[in-house]
């Protein structure tokens, strides 16, 4: 009862700070609306009011706030106690008095605020209840007095026993008049109460003095209730007198006057006419000008800045690793210096802590040199690090977003000062432990079904432990809320026994802490982290069977999202869950190349590789090419699924690619349709119209002998382009038409071509002789022209076991690289064309024939 009482104390402390601020600055605003509506000055108190009881806020960078939290909710716990203003002269002021006054001694039983705390809620507590009672006396005695009160019309009543007018009751409002009140000033009052009710001023009020009951501690918010009420009766005579002339609003300051009780009330209730700043009241009714049109647009422009800057909370970060894994961590210990990775186990733990980190304030002090630092690696190539600089573990900062920011959770702090002294000793051998073998056969067994997360205590205990299990996690809901999460408390943790929990997609942490406990007393943690193990199941679960259909249409989608910025970053999103193969040896891969170029003929590539490792908890990739972007030519990305055919063998299942070059359009996706060309022939002529996955087109003609047909339908080469074959009558294969993308992709490289020259152009060619191992050999150019050519030559390529050690077919090459950035190689059988001795002649016939235009 009494820790329950002490959380809401602190949580009430809190709230009342983060209000003060509020408070001050609507003070500083009241003196700039002066001119303004009254209004406004009571809209600001109302923002006041939400600060109050709203029971979650939302984070934002224009926060004016200088922390959302100044006194920490595990205060009472701290080993060193001290508060986060967010203003660092005031903590250099209070915190050593704070610390050094409520530090716990090294043999006390207790922390001095886990007793002083409790009693200040006590306090607080009766506090609240004495506000409470005297309303309710208040009320109770104002009651009786109206008792016998004389209805004079509707909603308004006389009597000779209340000195003032006033409005009572919260659901039926009553107007109360006294019997003396000359017939002169009975309108103006019973306008200014009228309009007290239209405005629901007689619900404000008693809300506004409920919040003070709970809030009786701060007296800036006294403050603030006494001035909210001379707003709302100001605003209420600015309703009435707005629409009097100035003799009428004589006569309305003059019922001020006889109204007035010469006495301020802070009670709930009743809304008299006459109790509070008579003499500001009379002043504003005889001098009241309408505010100008602008004056009043801008009040409210002022109260939605207000309500932006302080009704948010300043934003502290929050390391969400879902869409950018941890790739790697080490602990660097600066004495040595030494560094040590975190194993697989580890960084499992470690994504755990820092996604449920919260306990994080603002600061301005560098500090020292750090004894130790924890820095992570991210899949995208970015990095985090924590600083650790004190010897004890109590001080730990990071850098989040160019700002600095002191770690207060205190878990995590020692979490990383037992890693930093891990670093020396035989723990940090990432040979794993007892307690690491027991956690990874845990981890095995973890099943999910059915909303419900199951797992099994490992039969086999290591010797000399005795277990402890606590399982524990956090979850951010929709409407903002936040919960800590804890289950199985009453368990009784039997190895071979399953046990299980709920499942929920708002957990935000979750895992099971191993306690190990020895018998020579010592102890050990190990942390399994479920959040990734879960989704990964949850995620297998929903995954589709891996056919060729699925596998084209996953892979179109993932192609159809990259997205590559100016600065060189990347990003591609996988349509669904990664389909999965019934023997699950295909899996996907996806590579990325980026291609540059700082003069005509000099390149440079950059490779990138993604497996399904690193894809398993990722539904987005992000990453960054690291080259210059003033020099890059070209980007491709391929996407494949690869079948392990076992002995270092691979097959490719289905792949498919997009290539992009200069100019490029950045920060939009590109785009992508599996690249297609249909075929048409008239008379003598073939043409084959390719449309290509980047929405262009070209058209590629020739004639065959008449013995001779291009199969009509196209299948995809391993680049991932429309590929042909040529039969005769038969149907048997006599030869083929493909496509091959361009060893450079820039204009001014592809312009140094020599296209009547008798040798193979590499800028055209290169991918064909050094990617695949070919040869053209005794390359002649039959036709030319400015950007193209076309020419015969002996495709080479090395033979099988039955083979000579190359073997040779005839082949006619063409390429325009300005109607596309592909060459088409057309190869023959021996003797497809013509009789062997006239296949020279047959060959430069049919690359006289061939063609290449725009689509």
């Amino acid at each position: 009862m009494f820790e329950w009482l002490a959380e809401v104390f602190i949580d009430l402390v809190n709230r009342s700070i983060a209000a003060s601020w509020l408070v001050l600055a609507v003070l500083a605003l009241r003196l700039l609306l002066r001119k303004g509506p009254r209004w406004a000055n009571v809209l600001l108190w109302g923002l006041v009011a939400f600060r109050l009881v709203c029971p979650f806020t939302l984070e934002s960078a224009l926060s004016l706030l200088p922390s959302r939290e100044t006194v920490p909710r595990d205060i009472m716990l701290s080993p060193a106690p001290a508060l986060d203003s967010g203003v660092p002269a005031v903590d250099r002021v209070v915190n050593p008095i704070v610390t050094g006054t409520f530090t716990p001694a090294p043999a006390a039983s207790a922390n001095p605020l886990q007793l002083l705390i409790p009693l200040l809620a006590l306090v607080w507590a009766a506090g609240v209840l004495a506000l409470c009672l005297y309303t309710l006396v208040s009320w109770l005695r104002l009651r009786r007095r109206v008792a016998e009160a004389v209805l004079v019309r509707d909603n308004i009543f006389e009597s000779g026993r209340v000195p003032t007018p006033f409005v009572f009751g919260l659901v039926r409002p009553r107007i109360y008049l006294p019997a003396a009140l000359p017939a002169a000033a009975r309108g103006p009052v019973i306008d200014h109460e009228q309009a007290h009710i239209a405005r629901r001023d007689h619900r404000w009020k008693p809300l506004g003095f409920a919040l003070l009951a709970v809030y009786w501690f701060n007296p800036l918010l006294w403050a603030a209730y006494i001035l909210f009420c001379r707003d709302i009766e100001l605003a209420c005579d600015e309703r009435v007198v707005r629409g009097l002339a100035p003799e009428q609003r004589a006569d309305y300051s003059q019922a001020l006057l006889e109204c007035s009780t010469g006495r301020r009330a802070l009670g709930a209730c009743p809304l008299a006419f006459g109790e509070v700043g008579v003499k500001t009241r009379v002043r504003a009714a005889l001098h009241y000008k309408k505010p100008a049109f602008w004056v009043i647009v801008a009040a409210l422009l002022l109260c939605v800045v207000v309500a932006v800057v302080f009704l948010t909370d300043p934003l502290t970060p929050r390391y969400d690793f879902s869409q950018n894994a941890i790739a790697s961590a080490s602990v660097w210990d600066y004495a040595v210096p030494e560094e040590r990775a975190l194993n697989a186990s580890q960084l499992d733990e470690l994504t755990s802590r820092l996604e449920g980190l919260r306990g994080l304030a603002r600061t301005t002090e560098e500090g020292f040199t750090p004894l130790y630092a924890l820095v992570v690696q991210r899949e995208d190539g970015t990095s985090l690090t924590f600083n650790g600089y004190s010897d004890d573990g109590s001080q730990v900062r990071t850098e989040y977003e160019g700002r600095l920011w002191q770690v207060t959770d205190e878990e995590f702090c020692t979490y990383l000062y037992n890693q930093w002294q891990a670093a020396d000793t035989a723990q940090a051998v990432p040979e794993p432990s007892a307690l690491d073998l027991y956690a990874d056969a845990l981890r095995d067994t973890v099943e999910v079904e059915d909303g419900q997360i199951f797992f099994t205590l490992p039969e086999e205990v290591p010797e000399g432990v005795q277990p402890d299990v606590r399982v524990a996690g956090s979850a951010v809901y929709e409407d903002g809320s936040r919960e800590d999460l804890e289950f199985l408390q009453t368990a009784v943790w039997t190895p071979g026994e399953q046990y299980s929990i709920p499942y929920d997609e708002a957990y935000t942490t979750l895992g099971i802490f191993l306690i190990a406990r020895y018998p020579d007393g010592s102890e050990e943690e190990k942390y399994v982290s479920l959040r990734p193990i879960v989704e990964a199941i949850v995620t297998s679960q929903s995954a589709p069977a891996l056919t060729p259909e699925v596998a084209d249409e996953f892979i179109a989608g993932t192609l159809d999202s990259f997205v590559l910025s100016s600065d060189g970053g990347y990003e591609l999103n996988l349509p669904g869950p990664i389909p999965v193969s019934e023997d699950g040896k295909t899996t996907l891969s996806i590579t990325l190349n980026a291609t540059y170029s700082d003069e005509p003929g000099s390149y440079s590539t950059e490779s990138h590789e993604i497996t399904q490792d690193m894809l398993q908890y990722a539904q987005t990739i992000i990453g960054r090419f690291s080259g210059d972007m003033d020099t890059l030519v070209s980007v491709s990305l391929n996407v494949f699924f690869m079948t392990d055919e076992g002995e270092n063998m691979q097959s490719i299942y289905a792949r498919g690619s997009i290539e992009l070059n200069a100019p490029f359009t950045f920060g939009e996706a590109v785009g992508y349709s599996e690249p297609t060309a249909r075929v048409q022939t008239e008379g003598a002529v073939t043409t084959l119209d390719y449309t290509f996955s980047d929405g262009s087109t070209a058209r590629l003609s020739f004639a065959l002998p008449d013995w001779l047909t291009v199969e009509p339908e196209a299948s995809l080469s391993e680049e991932g382009l429309p590929f042909f074959y040529i039969e005769d009558a038969s149907g048997e294969s006599m030869g083929w038409v493909r496509l091959r993308p361009f060893g450079a992709a820039d204009e001014p490289t592809l312009a140094t071509v020599d296209t009547a020259a008798d040798s193979v152009p590499m800028q055209i060619f290169s991918p064909a002789v050094m990617g695949e191992g070919l040869g053209y050999a005794n390359y002649r150019v039959t036709r030319h022209w400015a950007t193209g050519a076309t020419a015969t030559a002996d495709r080479e390529f090395p033979g099988g076991q039955d083979f000579e050690p190359w073997r040779s077919d005839p082949c006619v090459l063409a390429y325009d690289w300005r109607v596309m950035p592909y060459s088409v190689e057309f190869g023959f059988m021996d003797g497809a064309l013509a009789a062997s001795a006239q296949t020279e002649q047959a060959l430069t016939d049919f690359a006289a024939s061939v063609t290449l235009a725009p689509g």
